[in-house]
């Protein structure tokens, strides 16, 4: 069971909403902090901040210790450093930022400072290029795994070198269409959101398929057009369902554990979320068309 801790009102309203039985203190922001208008993405740098991502703010933001918006990395255009809708965001061991520059068709790298430090890919479709990728994920072995997304593909890379491809276009085990987000288990197993079919595949530490679940719908286990997904402390997956308007817990098997919101702008209620993070008991969602950052926290009996 779930009970909202807090709302992070990224439209410069500092508006908070508490569960009744949710301990603990909410985030909050400052009433002077503003311009985000839709969050997409979220992780957590090595201090524990909240980094989000702001597509058409072509920004990322980190929350302080105060919980206050500071931007990290801001600035459209295309030249180093600068953003073009970013979308995914994923923190490494060394505390580096991955950002997938979507519309620039790379993946850009800073410190925990926001400062650049390399990037990797550029537009096209050959191996090591991009067509608007959107997730990143960076496993336990530095390797950076892209979600490929309009070249219907995710991409594996080792010290910056591309190491492997994984899929194509099409409808079949090791196919996809629009892949979205993809994560890396305790088992080496790779996950890949394959959002045009509503499924989860997973795909064996040697990349062969094993498995998939999901498919188009609105019921419990089923997904529309998900954009985001994020492993937990065990190992359970969860999912920006975005087209249903909530979120979702799952198994590494695929059995559903919790099926959370429902269309709204109100307390646990979501407008397309879009990426999810997870810390300790807290569900950190990207409720994207209401412009916030939705807190949830599980109740233990």
């Amino acid at each position: 069971m779930f009970s909202l801790l807090g709302i992070v009102q990224l439209d410069g309203e500092a508006r908070m909403a508490y569960g009744a039985s949710s301990p603990g203190r909410a985030l909050g922001v400052d009433s002077q902090a503003s311009g985000l208008m839709g969050p997409f993405d979220l992780d957590f740098d090595l201090s524990g901040n909240l980094l989000v991502t702001d597509p058409p703010g072509y920004r990322v933001v980190r929350l302080d210790a105060s919980n206050l918006p500071i931007p990290l990395v801001e600035g459209p255009g295309a030249g180093t450093g600068r953003l073009n809708f970013p979308k995914g965001i994923a923190v490494g061991s060394q505390g580096l930022i991955y950002v997938a520059d979507s519309n620039n068709c790379r993946v850009q790298v800073f410190d925990q400072s926001g400062a650049f430090r390399r990037t990797i890919g550029s537009v096209g479709s050959i191996g090591g290029s991009f067509s608007t990728p959107q997730g990143v994920f960076v496993d336990a072995d530095g390797r950076l795994l892209v979600s490929d997304t309009r070249n219907h593909r995710v991409q594996i890379f080792q010290h910056d070198q591309l190491t492997a491809v994984l899929g194509e276009l099409g409808d079949g085990n090791d196919q996809f269409r629009l892949p979205t987000a993809c994560a890396v288990t305790p088992e080496q197993d790779v996950l890949v959101l394959d959002s045009k079919h509503g499924m989860i595949k997973v795909f064996g530490p040697d990349l062969k398929f094993k498995a998939a679940f999901g498919g188009v719908g609105g019921a419990p286990g089923q997904l529309n057009m998900p954009q985001g997904m994020r492993l937990d402390s065990n190992g359970h997956i969860w999912v920006a369902d975005t087209g249903n308007h909530r979120i979702q817990e799952l198994t590494p098997a695929g059995k559903v554990i919790a099926v959370v919101g429902r269309k709204g702008s109100g307390r646990g209620e979501f407008e397309n979320p879009t990426g999810v993070a997870c810390r300790e008991d807290r569900i950190y969602v990207a409720d994207n068309g209401n412009q916030r950052v939705q807190v949830l926290e599980r109740i233990r009996s």
